[in-house]
């Protein structure tokens, strides 16, 4: 194997170990303890972070909707080191910006190798979405997560209810 390659999976390696045994032991301080194997994962610092954009100059008011199928977004439980499995929806009204689909679909892809829970990851995006696209009327994300232990996981991130919740404080 190529030296550069070698070391280039040593970092990885080492990150991921580093990433996993601080999840490790922030469960440990709640009583917590991985139940069956122990997996590596990387952390969310990690993630794509770039996003293509196209700009968006029409007059009409347009609604944006894009919706991953079934198993096609997933992230690591930082608890059991299993995937989570969820549908995502993301919902916007464009304002300067589009966002581009082939780095989207990048950019949701390289949360498969994340340690995160269902709550932060949804955050994480939003906040990534909002970043790109400056100025929409609107954003909404939404996960909705594969039953777990019996319970269905539905997170959901408005733009709308974030302003109201600013004006609030």
């Amino acid at each position: 194997m190529d030296q550069e390659i070698e070391a280039l999976l040593e970092q990885k390696l080492a990150e991921a170990r580093k990433n996993t045994e601080k999840a490790l032991a922030y469960m440990a301080r709640f009583g917590i303890r991985p139940e069956g194997e122990v997996r590596l994962f990387y952390p969310p610092e990690s993630r794509r972070t770039n996003i293509d954009r196209i700009p968006y100059s029409r007059n009409v008011r347009e609604v944006v909707v894009y919706q991953t199928e079934p198993g096609e977004f997933s992230a690591v439980c930082p608890y059991s080191g299993l995937p989570d499995y969820g549908v995502l929806r993301v919902e916007y009204v464009p304002g300067s910006w589009l966002l581009e689909l082939k780095s989207l679909k990048y950019y949701l892809i390289s949360f498969r190798e994340i340690g995160i829970t269902q709550e932060e990851v949804t955050a994480i995006i939003f906040e990534d979405l909002m970043k790109h696209l400056e100025d929409p009327e609107y954003l909404v994300v939404e996960t909705v997560y594969n039953v777990r232990g019996g319970i269905r996981t539905t997170v959901v991130v408005d733009s709308r209810e974030q302003r109201k919740r600013s004006k609030s404080t």
